[in-house]
Formats: C-alpha cells, structure tokens, sequence
C-alpha cells in the first residue's frame, strides 16, 4: 500500500482510502451544515481548482445543479476561511459572510469544502486527473501556511474557534 496522504491522528491513507476519505468528508460537511436539500444549487464556473472539484464532486454525488438558483456552492476551503478570518479580525471587517453558510440578497451561500484543506483538494484533483490553477495567496494565507509548519491544526483551529465565537453572540 502506498501512502497518498497523513490524517493528522497519523493514519496513512492509500489511493483508494484518500479518494473515500475526502468524498466523504464533503458530504459529511454539506450534511453537518444542511447545505443542501433537493434545492438545485449553482457553482460559479471559474478555472480555479477548487471550482473544478466542486463541480466534478456535485455531479458524482447528484445533487442538482442550475445555471442560476438561489443557492451558490462557493469554493472556499478551510485554508481561505481562516484566512479571512484572521483577516476579517485584523481589518475589523464583519465576519457574518464567513460562516460554513449564510444568506445575503435572498441567495443562499454554501461552502462544502469548509472543513477540506487546499492540500486535500489538490491531492484529490490529481487522483482524479482534473487540472486548474491555484488562487492566489494573501498575506494572511502565508502567515498560516508558515504558521501551520509547527502547528498543524491551526486552520481548522481558527474555524472551530469562529465557530464558537458565532455561537456565543
């Protein structure tokens, strides 16, 4: 068995477990945070990776997909969200628009890949031979990405922390 990917309890993931792992890591996500129902969802169609992947794991899963619908699957993954988060806490900006979803002009907005980290998507892409480029990084986003070197968790700790915070106010 060859070792595709490292969870963080240490467990080594082959091709096949990866693949099922991080399926079911967006299902589970879209579940926890009732993303989706029988509602059709939008995905914006963009050459970003993240887009590609998205699209390529509704269609598998058959959710119902629209051009134009009141709800919009973003792209954002775990390392975007905390980086907006740190962001957002630095600027003062608000943080309602960063929640798993949240709705503004009476369009719903879903993450699925809140709890996926960019490194996942681009393991699973490769499996899966789906190209597309990167975003690009903010300064905030190399922080955690320097900072996640001795602290592996820390953007998924900063969403469990945003998430706390959301529930106390």
């Amino acid at each position: 068995m060859q070792t595709i990917y490292v969870l963080p309890n240490n467990k080594k993931l082959s091709r096949t477990s990866f693949l099922r792992y991080f399926e079911k890591k967006v299902l589970y996500t879209v579940r926890k945070f009732n993303m989706l129902r029988k509602e059709a969802a939008s995905v914006k169609k963009e050459s970003f990776l993240n887009s590609k992947v998205l699209l390529h794991l509704l269609e598998k899963s058959h959710f119902p997909l629209a051009k134009k619908s009141n709800i919009v699957a973003l792209n954002d993954c775990t390392d975007d969200i905390a980086s907006l988060i740190l962001e957002s806490w630095f600027k003062t900006k608000s943080q309602e628009k960063l929640a798993p979803h949240f709705i503004k002009n009476k369009i719903k907005f879903i993450r699925p890949f809140y709890l996926i980290t960019e490194k996942e998507i681009e393991i699973y892409a490769k499996l899966k031979g789906i190209k597309g480029k990167l975003k690009k990084k903010t300064k905030a986003r190399i922080l955690l990405d320097r900072l996640e070197q001795f602290h592996p968790e820390i953007k998924r700790a900063t969403l469990s922390s945003y998430s706390q915070l959301l529930k106390a106010s």
